[in-house]
């Protein structure tokens, strides 16, 4: 099933996909800059990944309306089991309940979905399993990339220095990108399960222990990273833990790169300085991700 999941995110498959990323980012952040002044999660953070998952996937109608209250629910539900975990439940259960009855013919023709369902039809994946994959799609993909394209315009905003280096050299982009995920990652922390005894720092975790491994702690670990609590774009912190390794690496991540680097892209050819507001962020389960962001003037380049 990861397979298939992460068959239409490789880089390959992604390729053709850049110049219609990088032409809606540019658009949306033209408009936004004329406009001078607007409220940057839900102009920017939420609209544009919304639009390219929407796109991706072949999502039309009510489900297109839901996909932000479904995503976010989709997180909310990973626990631990508190307030907003149970306020959750049903919002979670619409989307699951939807993602098992979805049909091929409901998702838009071309889109990826329609090629999970065939995909299942001459059967490289298990039956019954393509809205499973669309559940993945919807429940890891958009939340965390709205939670990343907000901590860019909140990071360049604090720090306009960085955002005229990004302006000078735009290779910096992959670079300032990394930066942002070190920095505020989406996910501070991910858990995972001990299935051996093993011992870390001294300490022996044991078998069938539940672990907490803290990615925004080892993102500022000052043994690895110098200066870690200063925001640098030309850091380029390749091997942060944001994405995590190896198998259970992020399947999306390609994707949330190529959106995130034609945001900051745009932000850096039209834009030499925004001024915001107090940001507002309201607890989350498991994404760190900013509620409000006014920017308050935008200086065009």
């Amino acid at each position: 099933m990861r397979a298939a999941l992460t068959e239409n995110l490789s880089p390959r498959a992604l390729r053709g996909l850049k110049a219609g990323i990088e032409t809606k980012a540019d658009a949306l952040v033209a408009e936004l800059v004329e406009k001078g002044s607007f409220e940057a999660i839900d102009a920017l953070a939420r609209a544009f990944p919304l639009e390219v998952v929407a796109d991706l996937i072949g999502f039309t109608g009510h489900v297109r309306d839901n996909m932000l209250r479904w995503g976010q629910a989709a997180m909310q539900v990973l626990g631990p089991m508190n307030q907003r975990t149970a306020e959750n439940f049903p919002v979670a259960g619409e989307l699951y309940a939807w993602c098992s009855q979805v049909t091929a013919e409901d998702l838009a023709e071309g889109s990826v979905g329609r090629g999970i369902f065939e995909a299942e039809a001459r059967g490289a994946i298990p039956p019954d399993t393509a809205g499973h994959i669309i559940h993945q799609y919807l429940g890891a993909g958009v939340d965390t990339t709205i939670a990343a394209i907000g901590n860019i315009v909140a990071l360049f905003a604090a720090h306009p220095d960085q955002l005229a280096l990004v302006r000078a050299d735009p290779a910096l982009v992959p670079a300032a990108f990394n930066e942002v995920l070190r920095f505020w990652p989406p996910i501070n922390v991910w858990g995972r399960l001990a299935t051996k005894d093993v011992e870390v720092g001294g300490t022996v975790i044991p078998a069938g222990a539940q672990v907490a491994v803290l990615l925004g702690a080892g993102n500022r670990d000052p043994r690895h990273y110098d200066d870690p609590d200063t925001f640098r774009v030309e850091r380029n912190p390749v091997d942060h833990l944001t994405f995590g390794y190896g198998p259970h690496g992020c399947a999306g991540q390609g994707l949330a790169r190529l959106e995130a680097h034609a945001v900051i892209e745009a932000l850096s050819r039209r834009v030499e300085r925004l001024v915001a507001g107090p940001e507002v962020r309201v607890p989350g389960n498991t994404t760190r991700s900013i509620e409000e962001l006014p920017v308050l003037e935008v200086i065009p380049a």
